[in-house]
C-alpha cells in the first residue's frame, strides 16, 4: 500500500491558503481535548478544501454549524456526540455517535451556480450519502502528547463498513490562546472504502468504468488553534494535510490522492453562573441546575411562504393541508449575551408530522440554542418574550412540502436540515390577572427547515425547505 505525496506540501499550504484543500470535517477541532468547563457554545465554520474527486470543481466551500458542550461525563463537539466512560490523568476512554461528512450528489460543490452535474461529468448520477457511525477510542495521556485509536462502525445502514484510526496530538497552550499539532493514520474498511471511491457495475459509464475498492487508508497532518476573544468569543482556525492510498487515487471518481484543508471558525460561549439547586452538590446540568427549564406544546399547518415574509404578517397554511405537533424543553443557559439583557437558551425538540393522504406520518427531532429578549418597557404589566433559536432539525421522513420544493426546483431533498425559530408571545397570568398562571406563556412560533440557500455540503446543498406557523402554550419553572 503506497502514498503519491505532494511535494513540498507544507510550503504550499502556508503561502497558497486561499486555494486548498482535503475534504474532512474531522479534522476541526474546536474544543480543547481537556475541557472538562461545563461550557455550551454555538457558531459556524467556513471550510476551503480541495476536491479530491473528478468533475465539480477543483476546489469547493462549505458552511457548518459549531455546537458544543464540555462537559466532566458528556461532550458534543459538531458532528460528535460522547461519554467519558473512563477520564483520570493517565487514560480516557470515549464512547460516541458521529455525524460523518463524505457524501455527494449531482448539486454538490455547486451551491453557488445552483447547476446540476453535466451529462460529461464523471460523477453523474452517483449518489452517496452522509450517516451516523459509532465509535469509541482509547487515549493515553503523557508528557509527550496524548496517543489515541479509535474505532468506528457505520450505524445508520449507508455503507455498513469501519474505520480504524491512530492519533497522536500535544496542546501548547498560553494565557487566552492553544496550538495543537495533531497526526493520525487511518484504515478504512472495505465496504466503506468501496462506498465512498468506488463505482459499482450498474454505475459504469463510457467514462467513468467499474473499479472496486478492498480497503483503503490515508494519513493526515494538522494543526489547530484556539483563542479566545474577550470572555465569550471563541475562534479558531484548523489547517490540515491528507494523503490517500493508492486504492483510492486510482478509482476512475477520483482526480487526486491528497490535498489541504483550511477551516475558519466561531464560537459564542454562553456562560454564565452554574447555579446548583441543591448546595451540597456539585453542579450538573441536568440533575443539580436551579437555571429555569420550560416546556413548550404546539400545533400548526406548514406553508409555502418564507420566512421573512411571515414575520411581516404574512401568515397561512400551504394547499397541502399538512400539520406539525411539537414539544420542547429547553434551559437557561445565561441571563445575559454579548452584554445585552438577552437571555441564552438550549431546547431539545420532538415533532409529530401529519402528513394527510401525502406518505405516513413520522417524527422529528430538533436541537438548538436560543436568544430570548423580555425586557420591555410594558413587561411589568404583560411580560412579553421575544425569542430567536438557531440549529438542526433532523426528520424521519422527508416532509411532502419539501419533497413537491424539491422537485420543481430540481433539487435533491434532506432528512438534516438547518434549524431557525422566532417566537412571540405573553404571560397568560398577567393578561387575565392570575398569579398562579404568571409563568404560564402563549404565543406564536415559526419553525423553519432550510439547507441555508444550497450553502452547505453538511446539509446535502440542499436549497429550500419548509416553513409551519404554529401556536402554544409554554410554561416556565
Amino acid at each position: 500500500m503506497t502514498y503519491r505525496l505532494a511535494a513540498p506540501w507544507l510550503i504550499a499550504a502556508l503561502t497558497l491558503l486561499p486555494s486548498l484543500t482535503a475534504y474532512a470535517l474531522g479534522d476541526l477541532r474546536s474544543l480543547d481535548p481537556e475541557d472538562r468547563s461545563g461550557e455550551w457554545s454555538f457558531g459556524f465554520a467556513y471550510i476551503l478544501e480541495d476536491n479530491i474527486y473528478e468533475g465539480g470543481e477543483s476546489d469547493n466551500t462549505d458552511l457548518v454549524p459549531l455546537f458544543t458542550y464540555s462537559g466532566k461525563h458528556f461532550f458534543l463537539d459538531s458532528t460528535d456526540l460522547g461519554w467519558h466512560a473512563v477520564d483520570n490523568s493517565k487514560w480516557q476512554l470515549d464512547v460516541f455517535g458521529s455525524y460523518f461528512i463524505q457524501g455527494y450528489n449531482d448539486h454538490s460543490f455547486f451551491s453557488e451556480s445552483g447547476s446540476v452535474r453535466p451529462p460529461e461529468d464523471p460523477l453523474k448520477g452517483l449518489v452517496r450519502k452522509n450517516t451516523v457511525e459509532a465509535g469509541v477510542e482509547l487515549t493515553r495521556k503523557t508528557n509527550l502528547g496524548r496517543f489515541g485509536i479509535q474505532l468506528r462502525q457505520d450505524a445508520h445502514g449507508v455503507h455498513d463498513g469501519g474505520e480504524l484510526r491512530g492519533r497522536w496530538a500535544k496542546v501548547f497552550r498560553g494565557s487566552n490562546w492553544q496550538l495543537e499539532p495533531w497526526a493520525e493514520y487511518s484504515w478504512l474498511s472495505q465496504d466503506k472504502a468501496d462506498y465512498y471511491f468506488g463505482v459499482l457495475d450498474d454505475e459504469s459509464t463510457a467514462i467513468r468504468p467499474a473499479y472496486e475498492v478492498e480497503e483503503a487508508s490515508s494519513w493526515a497532518l494538522g494543526l489547530a488553534g484556539r483563542y479566545s476573544a474577550w470572555s465569550n468569543h471563541q475562534l479558531n482556525v484548523n489547517l490540515a494535510y491528507r494523503a490517500y492510498s493508492d486504492e483510492v487515487a486510482e478509482s476512475p471518481i477520483v482526480a487526486s490522492d491528497n490535498g489541504v484543508s483550511l477551516q475558519l471558525g466561531y464560537r459564542y460561549e454562553f456562560g454564565g453562573d452554574k447555579r446548583t439547586a441543591d448546595d451540597g452538590v456539585d453542579f450538573n446540568f441536568l440533575t443539580n441546575n436551579a437555571r429555569p427549564t420550560s416546556v413548550r406544546a404546539a400545533y400548526g399547518c406548514t406553508t409555502e411562504t418564507k420566512f421573512v415574509e411571515i414575520l411581516q404578517g404574512d401568515i397561512n397554511c400551504a394547499d397541502l393541508d399538512t400539520d406539525l405537533a411539537s414539544l420542547f424543553v429547553s434551559r437557561q443557559l445565561a441571563e445575559r449575551m454579548v452584554t445585552l439583557p438577552i437571555e441564552g437558551w438550549v431546547q431539545l425538540g420532538v415533532g409529530r408530522r401529519f402528513e394527510s393522504d401525502y406518505q405516513g406520518d413520522f417524527w422529528e427531532g430538533v436541537f438548538a440554542f436560543k436568544a430570548m429578549f423580555r425586557q420591555f418597557p410594558w413587561s411589568d404589566s404583560v411580560e412579553t418574550r421575544v425569542g430567536f433559536s438557531n440549529g438542526v432539525s433532523y426528520t424521519g421522513r422527508i416532509p411532502a412540502l419539501e419533497q413537491d420544493k424539491a422537485e420543481r426546483k430540481n433539487r435533491r431533498e434532506s432528512h438534516l436540515l438547518h434549524y431557525l425559530e422566532f417566537s412571540l408571545d405573553l404571560s397568560v397570568g398577567d393578561v387575565f390577572g392570575v398569579d398562579s398562571m404568571r409563568n404560564l406563556f402563549a404565543g406564536f412560533y415559526v419553525h423553519h427547515r432550510s439547507g441555508i440557500f444550497a450553502s452547505s455540503n453538511y446539509y446535502k446543498n440542499v436549497d429550500g425547505g419548509s416553513n409551519s406557523n404554529m401556536l402554544y402554550l409554554e410554561w416556565e419553572f
